[in-house]
């Protein structure tokens, strides 16, 4: 049983943010059980933290579907096998996995929610109803590749996830872990330029009835790294997405309206569409991968290597 402490940064009723020296990473506690977790994914986060998120992605799909090809072109480069099957953790409705299926990789996910699932399973993506926790490698077998994006921040377990991926992957294999890059040096800037609490912490106390969990856990580039490495894993690309909060420091307060949150939205996807129409794509993954550098960008993903 890992015993959590350090700083606390914030408190939210019986709850606390802290940095942890055991973890390494900054977690809330005390840690939400499996059962909470299951009640939360089961009956509220696409029912209603989250309504719009399938419509609103379904629209946007021309736009998502070249992130989701600049990450399986880098995985298809960097595995050396001639096999192509991929493990999408916490794979939500299937978009990820309905492009990878379409690159002739075998594609399976596990999504805990059964909203999510079911319409996965209508697009014919094969994904088990369950927490990953839950699923035995007899089950599911092992990966060439494994993708995980905007998950770990989410889950109550992220040290034993990243080491579960780990034994599931074949030697030579990759995984591509995508999570919010918070407590970043921008965000850092930008909360005390607007004097505005860490509006990036999203985690809500339970109610007798229901509650807002959100994200437990909080990441950047360097502790996300450390984490992999821990496991086993070696960094390959370290790589951001656009630094929203730069948004912040021009006077745009996406957080307080969220009018200005879709405005600004929709400008970066046109900002980053407008190195593909031009076919500088790899200009656009440059930037991006000299602001990892420094730690900035509103998500960090990590590409790794078994």
């Amino acid at each position: 049983m890992v015993k959590h402490n350090g700083k606390t940064i914030k408190k939210f009723g019986k709850y606390s943010v802290i940095d942890c020296r055991s973890c390494k990473f900054i977690h809330v506690i005390p840690v939400p059980s499996n059962q909470e977790l299951n009640l939360f994914y089961n009956n509220e986060y696409y029912q209603n933290t989250k309504p719009y998120f399938i419509s609103k992605n379904e629209n946007e799909m021309n736009y998502w579907n070249l992130i989701f090809d600049e990450k399986l072109v880098t995985i298809e480069k960097l595995i050396s096998s001639k096999s192509k099957r991929i493990l999408d953790i916490g794979s939500g409705p299937g978009f990820f996995l309905r492009r990878a299926k379409r690159r002739g990789w075998d594609v399976i996910g596990v999504e805990p929610s059964p909203l999510a699932c079911n319409y996965a399973k209508e697009q014919n993506i094969p994904t088990i109803q369950k927490f990953f926790h839950e699923v035995t490698s007899n089950e599911i077998g092992k990966f060439d590749a494994i993708h995980t994006f905007d998950v770990l921040e989410h889950v109550n377990d992220p040290i034993g996830v990243i080491e579960k991926a780990y034994s599931l992957l074949k030697r030579g294999g990759v995984i591509v872990v995508e999570v919010p890059n918070d407590f970043n040096p921008l965000q850092k800037l930008a909360q005390k330029a607007l004097k505005k609490k860490e509006w990036w912490i999203t985690f809500y106390s339970w109610s007798k009835t229901s509650g807002n969990i959100q994200h437990l856990n909080y990441f950047n580039f360097s502790s996300i790294s450390d984490l992999l490495k821990r496991i086993g894993f070696k960094i390959i690309i370290k790589e951001a997405t656009f630094p929203l909060e730069i948004f912040l420091l021009m006077g745009q307060d996406y957080i307080k309206n969220p009018k200005i949150g879709k405005k600004i939205h929709l400008e970066r996807i046109q900002f980053e569409k407008n190195f593909e129409k031009r076919k500088e794509g790899q200009l656009k993954r440059k930037i991006y991968q000299k602001l990892a550098e420094i730690g900035i960008g509103r998500t960090a993903i990590i590409y790794a290597k078994k």
